[in-house]
């Protein structure tokens, strides 16, 4: 009765935010755990200013210091700046 199970909670947003990079489709990103891997990992060579207010806000809404709707509109920017969405529409 002892038993430890481990139970993993992720983080969604409403919608998700499905972003091209190169013109061509990549993937829809769900949340901030995946933004910030997207970030981190899959993001194009140049960072703009919204890059960096993204990776804080995901960050903090992990750590529930920001609203995940917050962390969803500064990666959205963040993508809109890099032209990997065309407009907000896109990422609804």
């Amino acid at each position: 009765m002892n038993e430890i199970i481990d139970v993993k909670f992720k983080m969604l947003w409403n919608a998700p935010v499905c972003v091209a990079v190169g013109g061509r489709f990549v993937s829809c990103v769900n949340g901030p755990e995946d933004a910030i891997h997207f970030l981190s990992v899959r993001w194009p060579s140049e960072r703009g200013s919204y890059y960096v207010k993204a990776k804080e806000k995901c960050l903090a809404a992990i750590s529930h210091r920001a609203t995940l709707e917050a962390a969803r509109e500064a990666f959205v920017m963040a993508c809109l700046e890099a032209r990997l969405i065309r407009d907000e529409r896109s990422a609804s």
